[in-house]
């Protein structure tokens, strides 16, 4: 199969697009499951929180834009994959964001769920959902600094 020229180039592409979108769906995925789990403590924490429960809407809201963000971003960013060849260097950085991307995700979904923790007191549970609004936030400035790492200019 590899008689034809480049062919291993073509697919070596096509593998990373794949892995661009499985990486970018799996991120997606934890932060909706962390959105879901939200939503389940929020009835309960409304009693504690009163009008701060405004704060964890906020986070739901920030949750359900950076999953939409990364999951509807373009695949496999064409204009950079286009290329005749991908530079091990810049493969190794892509592996980096990637390998941070999912585990802020994994520590966002790991503090959701330690939310249930906070139900009994009012400060901790707004001192955690601040914290988590900023990783939310840190997500979303990493997935922007991914996103122009492959930014080709035209």
């Amino acid at each position: 199969m590899l008689v034809i020229p480049g062919f291993r180039g073509y697919k070596k592409r096509e593998l990373i697009r794949e892995d661009d979108k499985l990486v970018r769906e799996k991120v997606a995925s934890m932060l909706d499951d962390a959105r879901r789990e939200l939503e389940r403590i929020m009835p309960l924490a409304l009693p504690l929180m009163g009008a701060d429960v405004e704060q964890m809407d906020r986070l739901r809201k920030k949750l359900m834009m950076v999953s939409s963000k990364i999951r509807h971003a373009e695949h496999g960013y064409a204009g950079y994959f286009d290329r005749i060849k991908v530079e091990e260097r810049e493969l190794m950085k892509l592996y980096e964001y990637d390998y941070k991307l999912i585990k802020q995700a994994k520590q966002i979904l790991r503090g959701v769920k330690e939310l249930r923790k906070c139900l009994g007191d009012k400060g901790r549970m707004l001192s955690e959902v601040l914290s988590l609004t900023l990783m939310i936030g840190e997500l979303d400035d990493l997935i922007i600094r991914r996103d122009r790492m492959f930014k080709v200019e035209g």
